[in-house]
C-alpha cells in the first residue's frame, strides 16, 4: 500500500464516522461516535502533518499547498474544540458538527485532488512506501503516549 492509499483510508473512516453520528438517534452514541471521530481526527492530522506533510514541505511545487492543508487542519482543531465545549444535547452542537464535516470535506477533495497529484509526480514508489511506514509507526507513539 502507498500513502495514497493509506490516507483514502484514513479519509474513508472519518467520513464513515460523520454518517454514524448522523444516523444515531442516541445523545449518547453521537457522543461517543464525536469521541472517536475527534480522535481519528487528530491523530490523522498530526501524524499527516509529521510525515507526508514533511515530505512535501521541501518541495517548491507543493510548499504552498501544504501551507494550506496545515491551515486547514488548524481549523479542525479548532472546530472540534468548539464542540467539545459544546453540550451535544443543544442544537448548536449539530450545527457546528455539520461545519465541520463541510470542512473536513473540502479538506479531503483538495489533498485527495491537487496535492496527491503532485505528489505522485515528486515521490518515487519507495518513499510512497516508507510514508506508510512512518506514518504508522508515528500514530502507534501517539497513541501510547495518550493512553
Amino acid at each position: 500500500m502507498d500513502i495514497y492509499m493509506y490516507l483514502k483510508k484514513d479519509h474513508q473512516k472519518v467520513t464513515t464516522l460523520f454518517n454514524e453520528i448522523e444516523n444515531s438517534d442516541s445523545i449518547s452514541n453521537k457522543e461517543s461516535l464525536f469521541s472517536q471521530l475527534k480522535e481519528e481526527l487528530l491523530l490523522h492530522a498530526e501524524s499527516e502533518h509529521a510525515t507526508f506533510y514533511k515530505a512535501l514541505k521541501s518541495y517548491p511545487e507543493t510548499k504552498d499547498i501544504v501551507q494550506h492543508a496545515d491551515k486547514e487542519h488548524a481549523e479542525v482543531k479548532a472546530s472540534l474544540d468548539k464542540i467539545s465545549s459544546c453540550p451535544s444535547n443543544d442544537e448548536e452542537w449539530l450545527v457546528l458538527l455539520d461545519e465541520l464535516k463541510d470542512s473536513v470535506e473540502h479538506h479531503i477533495k483538495e489533498e485527495e485532488g491537487e496535492m496527491f497529484n503532485k505528489a505522485r509526480s515528486l515521490l518515487d514508489e519507495k518513499t510512497e512506501k516508507k510514508l506508510v511506514d512512518d506514518i504508522e509507526e508515528l500514530k502507534k507513539k501517539l497513541k501510547t503516549h495518550k493512553a
